[in-house]
């Protein structure tokens, strides 16, 4: 996965904005135990005195307990960040094959690209601090383990990750890009695994959104929505008690006002991003129930309207929906609304953003914005690549432009091109040999049609013209 720029608390910046997918086109998983029980607490941050919980619920009409103790030196319980670790090592086991004793041989630097965070110097500490939580903090199960292979509900007491050895380039024993790794999972979790009781994972979408809380959230929505018995079909909406809620979330402060006010950034980004449809409450206080409606995914084909918003990186779910909300000809008329806004100097933060506050809007807040749009070029082929002589017209400094280019290729490409190639890619972004918004569209629409490959063989071929020009 490749490197995004991640501030101190995790939020990514400037990456690229993937849909959500349907079920049938994931090929990723996670273990369904881990997903539904939520070990990792949503919040970013947490009182130092926040060393242990415990949740007491009911699963098939019986009384079950998690607990878990964790040790005070290395941070408190496992949260914020640790959830897309663990995401990342299960992942990692699982693309080994999922070897029988659980182990998972790699480098720091493969995890925080995996975990799809950021791989300079201060995340390999955040790493190591994450890791001896995973592998210190004990959990306790109690009748809440499902042992898919038996067919019952048991008892398990694990720590995540039974087992932890590195390498370090120094003497203070602290990780750095080289460091390999040797991790063993916990037996609970890789018999469970061995035993296919997993559900989907759209990992692309997940490591995509900006937020730890928000990962975290929507890691434990998804797999709420599955059947705890036998992951399957999907549940359309959930309905769960406001305080149960928070404990599921580990959330640490229980009033009913705190616990929307810390789960209210997630929602946005997630009815912002195509997930949920809506968040709604019922009742007051401790009795409220949280309703969550999640957005149903067409595996249609777009019409060339939708490909049109998508080209803005609006994701499907909300690109449909506007279309369902205002009709064909408003969002046309809306849409060339918003490219005259952009062709006539308008500095657009957040170009998505703006396209559906400007299909949306009932105010007339754009009702000076010229009338006549540029003509919009037909959308490509996946395998198109821009002319030599197309030059970057976005706002913002090149700098910035070619960054954030490189971050969602590499992202999308992985390991399809060297680092040279990619060397050669930002050379020809700079000098404005590749047009780094067309590059972007094409590279997010090959990623969408299934034809990555296509793609890369366009794109080596026009960098190679870059190079005999240069040479």
């Amino acid at each position: 996965m490749a490197r995004k720029a991640t501030t101190a608390d995790g939020k990514r910046q400037n990456a690229a904005k993937v849909s959500p997918r349907p079920t049938s086109d994931l090929i990723r998983f996670e273990e369904a135990n881990v997903a539904r029980l939520g070990l990792i607490s949503v919040q970013e941050r947490i009182p130092e005195s926040f060393v242990s919980w415990t949740v007491d619920f009911h699963v098939d009409g019986r009384p079950a307990r998690l607990t878990c103790d964790a040790v005070a030196k290395y941070g408190g319980v496992p949260h914020g960040l640790d959830g897309d670790v663990a995401t990342a090592i299960i992942d990692l086991y699982a693309e080994a094959g999922s070897p029988d004793d659980g182990t998972v041989r790699t480098t720091a630097y493969q995890i925080l690209r995996r975990a799809g965070l950021d791989t300079s110097g201060r995340y390999y500490q955040s790493l190591l601090q994450t890791l001896f939580r995973l592998r210190t903090t004990t959990y306790t199960a109690s009748e809440a383990w499902r042992d898919h292979g038996r067919g019952h509900w048991t008892t398990a007491t694990f720590n995540y990750l039974s087992e932890l050895e590195f390498t370090s380039d120094d003497e203070a024993t602290e990780l750095s890009s080289g460091s390999v790794l040797k991790i063993r999972l916990a037996e609970p979790i890789v018999r469970s695994i061995r035993a296919r009781y997993t559900k989907p994972l759209d990992l692309d979408f997940l490591t995509s959104l900006e937020r730890p809380q928000t990962r975290a959230v929507y890691r434990l929505l998804d797999a709420r929505r599955y059947d705890p018995v036998t992951p399957g079909t999907l549940q359309p909406t959930l309905s769960v008690n406001i305080i149960e809620w928070a404990e599921a979330c580990k959330i640490v402060d229980r009033r009913s006002n705190k616990i929307r006010a810390t789960l209210q950034g997630a929602h946005e980004e997630l009815m912002l991003r195509g997930y949920l449809e809506d968040v709604t409450y019922e009742g007051r206080g401790r009795a409220q129930t949280i309703i969550y409606r999640f957005v149903a995914l067409d595996t249609q084909p777009a019409s060339p309207l939708i490909e049109a918003l998508r080209t803005y990186r609006v994701s499907l779910p909300v690109a449909q929906k506007l279309l369902t909300d205002f009709g064909e000809a408003h969002v046309s008329a809306r849409l060339q609304k918003f490219e005259a806004l952009i062709a006539s100097g308008y500095k657009a933060r957040n170009r998505s953003a703006l396209l559906v506050d400007v299909v949306r809007d009932d105010q007339g807040k754009y009702t000076d914005v010229p009338q006549v749009a540029p003509q919009r070029q037909a959308p490509a082929p996946a395998s198109y690549m821009p002319t030599l002589d197309e030059v970057a017209s976005e706002d913002g400094n090149l700098e910035e432009r070619v960054e954030a280019t490189m971050k969602t290729v590499q992202f999308l490409l992985r390991e399809r091109m060297s680092v040279s190639e990619y060397a050669l890619l930002r050379l020809a972004l700079i000098l404005g040999r590749l047009d780094h918004a067309r590059v972007t569209r094409e590279a997010t629409r090959a990623k969408r049609e299934g034809q990555l490959d296509d793609f890369v063989t366009g794109l080596l071929d026009a960098l190679q013209h870059v190079q005999l020009e240069a040479s």
